[in-house]
């Protein structure tokens, strides 16, 4: 049974190809029959899967909500037996893909769901990952190699996938208008030639045709224009999400962060940036800051003048181990700020 739900994931994967709503953009997520714990999924997995084989992604999506509606309180005592339904539905939501308003329009047009319901699954996912790999991480009940395999080959690459979907979602709107209600981008020579022959094809319908158009027109605007919110709202939360989750499991390992970080859809040159933005700079975070993005940091401290990089031992960064220990000491932020001037 895992060997046929696993070829049909992999058959979807290729009806379905590349780009940013596609089901595997990049490469196969691994399942959670990886590990022989979470061999064989149940009824209602199989039945969930079979949506997406089909590409019922309504049903699939709504079905996915009934899903967590069964879910046990899942705690430090019982994780290595609650978690493999779970974490079998992470995965299935985190391998579907999202809408685009085309195929919100074509796939199971009878069927009834809110057009923001892929979405809401996908973040409600994230939110339970972030909750399980903490409750992974405490229990007594799994061993410590097993945890290592759940938080890094499933937890956190289904994590990155929904990420990279968000990242690579939004979608331009044709429909959309600026204050005079003219189009945005400027329409070139063709474009507006063909404006003007639809305008004049317009004028001949029926007024109830006409306004039918408008009608559709503006829920073009709306769904496009507010998933595209959305989507940049909840690309700012996970990243920073993400970043934490990644620092705290792998610390002082650059490379592993890296890899996960290129995994969510990020370029080496994205990575600077991500970190100053989600982490920044302290004693946890400090391995992340490499070469010229090391240096461009300590440049910016050193430009403040008469400014201590740690005014108490909490700010203390580890480019500058003089501060804390001097701010320990009575009248330590003073001698800091003196001793850093110096530096100056």
């Amino acid at each position: 049974m895992n060997r046929l739900l696993t070829i049909c994931m992999g058959a979807i994967c290729l009806m379905i190809g590349g780009g940013g709503n596609g089901f595997c953009s990049d490469a196969f997520l691994e399942s959670p029959a990886c590990l022989e714990q979470y061999k064989q999924p149940s009824a209602t997995i199989r039945e969930l899967s079979g949506f997406l084989k089909d590409m019922r992604l309504k049903s699939f999506y709504n079905e996915a909500r009934e899903h967590t509606l069964t879910f046990g309180l899942t705690t430090e005592d019982n994780a290595d037996t609650e978690l493999k339904e779970k974490i079998w539905h992470c995965y299935l939501v985190s391998s579907a893909p999202l809408f685009t308003y085309k195929t919100y329009r074509e796939i199971e047009p009878d069927i009834d769901m809110r057009d923001m319901e892929d979405i809401d699954r996908k973040s409600r996912v994230c939110l339970l990952m972030e909750k399980y790999i903490g409750l992974v991480r405490d229990t007594p009940k799994i061993k410590e190699p097993v945890k290592k395999q759940i938080i890094r080959r499933l937890f956190l690459p289904y994590y990155a996938r929904i990420l990279k979907q968000y990242k690579n979602a939004q979608e331009p709107n044709p429909y959309q208008r600026d204050a005079q209600g003219n189009p945005v981008p400027p329409l070139s020579d063709k474009e507006k030639e063909f404006r003007k022959r639809e305008i004049e094809r317009i004028k001949r319908l029926p007024v109830q045709e006409v306004l039918k158009l408008m009608r559709e027109g503006s829920s073009h605007r709306s769904f496009i224009e507010t998933r595209n919110e959305v989507f940049g709202d909840e690309v700012k939360h996970l990243e920073k999400a993400l970043m934490k989750l990644l620092v705290s499991e792998f610390p002082g390992q650059y490379g592993k962060v890296e890899n996960f970080i290129l995994e969510a859809g990020y370029s080496k040159e994205d990575i600077p940036g991500l970190i100053d933005r989600t982490v920044g700079r302290d004693e946890k975070t400090d391995f992340l800051y490499k070469g010229k993005h090391r240096q461009k940091h300590d440049k910016l401290y050193r430009k403040k003048k008469g400014w201590c990089p740690a005014p108490n031992v909490q700010d203390a960064l580890s480019p500058f181990p003089f501060c804390e220990k001097i701010c320990r000491k009575p009248g330590g932020v003073k001698k800091a700020r003196v001793r850093w001037q110096g530096l100056q």
